[in-house]
């Protein structure tokens, strides 16, 4: 059994819709963060860091997405990553994109707007994330695939599009055609849309 500490529609939902996908037995415990809940000692034993998502395992706690990500992959013998070689290279480059390219480019427009960067500022902060969505708009029509490791959905598909439902930063970005198919495919697979259920999150990625 695995309890996954998420706060709603932050970048835990990825790790929830994973477990969702691989249909293991799991429970959550949401976190309040306007209350501070993730900085409570009973959460720091978990997480140091403070941050969300982290997980308890049968194996002992966990933290980071990726992490969580492959481990729930490749314990439950998942098929989000490929079996190995080339194909899962391409998959966790993918994983790895959204986790620290598009993730931290988002992250980096919420530091500027909490430490009172200027508007000029932030909007660079902004279009380094348009950036972001344009090279994987780039990729998709490169590689002529409906998602970014191929033609099946893999685990950066759906951190990605968990990512581009985030509305917190003032100038939103643009997805190209290719990546709002792909958002759309992705949003409306049955384990993302029951995550949106369970964590009460309206998703406009798609709309």
């Amino acid at each position: 059994m695995y309890t996954l500490y998420y706060a709603p529609g932050a970048c835990s939902m990825a790790v929830h819709i994973v477990l969702e996908e691989l249909g293991v037995d799991y429970k959550t415990h949401k976190l309040d963060m306007g209350k501070g809940e993730h900085k409570a000692p009973e959460y720091l034993k978990i997480n140091p860091r403070g941050q969300v998502a982290a997980m308890e395992t049968p194996d002992g706690p966990l933290s980071e997405n990726a992490a969580m990500i492959i481990y729930l992959n490749d314990k439950h013998n998942g098929s989000l990553l490929n079996e190995g070689g080339y194909e899962r290279a391409k998959a966790l480059l993918w994983l790895m994109f959204a986790n620290s390219g598009l993730h931290g480019a988002y992250s980096k427009v919420m530091f500027l707007k909490k430490n009172g960067g200027d508007d000029e500022i932030i909007k660079k902060g902004c279009e380094a994330v348009q950036a972001q969505w344009d090279e994987i708009e780039r990729h998709l029509n490169e590689a002529g695939t409906t998602f970014l490791a191929g033609e099946t959905v893999t685990a950066g598909d759906i951190y990605a599009c968990v990512v581009a439902n985030w509305q917190f930063i003032p100038h939103l970005p643009t997805f190209g055609p290719k990546t709002r198919k792909m958002i759309e495919a992705v949003s409306q697979r049955a384990s993302f849309q029951k995550v949106l259920e369970t964590e009460s999150v309206e998703y406009k990625a798609a709309a």
